[in-house]
């Protein structure tokens, strides 16, 4: 029998723990203010487009001199896609940049002393003669000159066995096979981030390219980043060697200057920035180079606040689209964002098809809001309807909805998925995305992975589908981390809402989801997890990022211009580590990389040997 006392005491306690928990929930209410966007901001106090680096403009006045830059020279077609991936990786990385048809008209512009001395040329095929004797002369000379060369792709194989210059040139010592089928794609460790890894031919071609002439290369003063596997390895009773596996892509030394060879159409891809970084890496003792430092997850038309799409949810999976959302999607976005650490960005859906009745719920879109809040997410607005409901019409209602029910809130970001210039420009001057500052775009290899629409307005790429097949897209992932320490994957919640006759469930999709997560190696890279409007941000003091960078021994002096905001480096090493570092801090990515974060105008960083790397 419970004594008075006893019994009192437990009464107390219940009480106590019951107040708390009512006390816990009233703040968590008081505190949360869902009704706002802790986004906004006024971008004039932000880097604009005018405060970007551009090629074509005189940065004097910054105290960086434009003859102090590395210049890269392409000699290629003005509008070929090699030439737009060349142009983006000199703005990215702040080079100087000279473009000439052909080698005559570089060489006519050289005798004029028309340009600098280059650090690098890039060289598309189609602007060589390969059949005039001179040509492979003019690549050598250069060579001798101590200039490192790129052959951004090759010239046809029937025009390779004819041209023994150019095989000496590129390290070819015997070319096995015009054509063959590769089983695999074998990218060696140290040239991208992330390590090596193997590419199985399954639905990669859009990227990687299984079919390619067999270059077998001499061993002795070449070096191979990434090869074909043969599904048969041996020839006759001989086992393939692995030197002699078909080569992809590979770099011939000399005593003067690195020659560096493509085989196949990879340059024409954004999957080339990465490369053109890794290669000005292995030209040099070590690289320093800016980057973006943001790894985004994007959620596209979630969370969705209308019943929609009733009959085609009760069949698939038994319940409503709102309860699907509420009791299952949303527990495992939470769960799967507190598992990977990622960041999460979610472009709201308030309708899927504005030609229906069924409207959104204002309840349910306030309870989102205040969820999305908790996790410190970012709530953007999605551009995407289910019906052909013009897009003002669709933005309209939006506007609507949004009046009833949050009129304070203002959106910071926006998905405009494949839209043009043109219908972007119609929807960024509707009230309702007054204060956009960042569009979201999906990506394209035709279009610029970051930049600005307009002078106040970024745009980004949503470069990844996360429920795509992982390894389609491993490679580009690593090759824009190695470039850019930029990766975006992209989650459209509209496939599930409105699923194709033949698409996986949400079970299949999540599930996916988290395995390509982890195949991308999105938290080990060691950048960092922002949402879409932190991403902003960060591409604006990247754009505006001007430097300039010298050694002396073992310190390595950077200076920068003022961005309003830290900056970002990753140092590229050869057997050398970080023993100090004033103006900033540095962490180790992997062996011989690091990220520096630049807070002040000037920082020195000391080296020391890699006998004494950190651990």
């Amino acid at each position: 029998m419970i004594s008075r006392r006893n019994y009192f005491t437990i009464t107390i306690v219940m009480f106590i723990v019951f107040f708390l928990f009512q006390f816990s929930n009233v703040a968590l209410e008081s505190w949360n203010h869902y009704e706002e966007n802790s986004y906004v901001v006024d971008t004039s106090e932000l880097p604009n487009s005018s405060d970007a680096y551009n090629l074509e403009r005189d940065r004097d006045e910054d105290g960086f001199v434009n003859d102090s830059r590395e210049l890269v020279v392409y000699v290629g077609a003005e509008e070929e896609a090699i030439k737009e991936t060349v142009s983006l990786w000199v703005t990215y990385t702040k080079r100087n940049m000279a473009v000439y048809s052909s080698l005559e008209e570089y060489e006519a512009a050289k005798e004029q002393d028309e340009t600098a001395v280059p650090t690098l040329i890039a060289i598309s095929s189609d602007a060589v003669d390969w059949k005039a004797e001179d040509s492979c002369k003019l690549l050598e000379e250069y060579v001798a000159a101590g200039v490192p060369l790129v052959l951004c792709d090759l010239p046809d194989v029937s025009v390779m066995k004819d041209n023994k210059s150019l095989q000496a040139l590129l390290g070819i010592e015997m070319i096995r096979a015009e054509q063959m089928a590769v089983e695999d794609i074998y990218l060696h460790k140290g040239f991208l981030l992330g390590g090596e890894a193997v590419y199985s031919n399954e639905g990669m071609e859009e990227v990687l390219e299984f079919n390619l002439p067999w270059y077998v290369l001499s061993s002795d003063d070449t070096k191979i980043y990434m090869n074909g596997i043969p599904k048969k390895k041996t020839i006759g009773n001989e086992t393939i060697k692995d030197e002699e596996m078909p080569a992809i892509l590979w770099r011939k030394d000399s005593e003067t200057a690195p020659v560096f060879a493509i085989n196949g159409n990879y340059m024409a891809d954004i999957a080339g920035l990465g490369i053109l970084s890794a290669i000005s890496a292995e030209m040099k003792p070590y690289e320093l180079y800016p980057v973006v430092n943001a790894q985004n997850m994007i959620y596209v038309n979630f969370p969705g606040v209308a019943n929609e799409n009733e009959e085609v949810m009760m069949e698939r999976y038994s319940q409503t689209l709102e309860s699907m959302f509420q009791n299952v999607i949303w527990p495992d976005v939470v769960a799967l964002r507190r598992e990977s650490g990622v960041s999460l960005s979610c472009m709201l859906a308030p309708q899927f098809d504005y030609e229906d009745s069924n409207y959104p719920d204002a309840v349910q879109f306030e309870r989102y809001m205040k969820l999305l809040n908790e996790q410190r997410a970012e709530t953007g607005l999605s551009g995407i309807c289910m019906s052909d409901t013009p897009i003002e019409k669709k933005i309209a209602r939006d506007h609507e909805f949004m009046q009833e029910t949050l009129p304070s809130y203002q959106f910071t970001s926006f998905y405009a998925d494949d839209m043009t210039e043109e219908e972007i420009w119609e929807v960024l001057s509707e009230e309702l995305l007054m204060s956009v500052r960042t569009v979201v775009e999906k990506g394209n290899d035709n279009k610029e992975v970051i930049g600005y629409l307009s002078e106040y307005i970024t745009r980004q790429s949503a470069l990844i589908d996360g429920f795509d097949d992982s390894v389609r897209q491993d490679f580009r992932i690593r090759c824009l981390e190695t470039a850019l320490g930029y990766t975006s994957i992209m989650a459209d919640m509209g496939s599930i809402a409105y699923p194709a006759q033949d698409s996986v469930d949400w079970v299949d999709a999540s599930n996916t989801l988290w395995q390509n997560i982890q195949d991308y190696r999105i938290g080990e890279y060691g950048f960092d997890n922002t949402t879409v409007s932190q991403c902003d941000e960060r591409i604006r003091s990247f754009l505006a990022l001007d430097y300039a960078q010298r050694r002396e021994f073992n310190m390595i002096y950077l200076e920068v211009n003022d961005t309003r905001g830290p900056v970002w480096f990753v140092l590229r090493t050869d057997n050398e580590s970080i023993d100090n570092m004033e103006g900033g801090s540095w962490q180790r990515l992997e062996q011989d990389v690091y990220l520096l974060t630049i807070e002040q105008k000037n920082a020195v960083i000391t080296m020391k040997s890699a006998y004494s790397r950190e651990q």
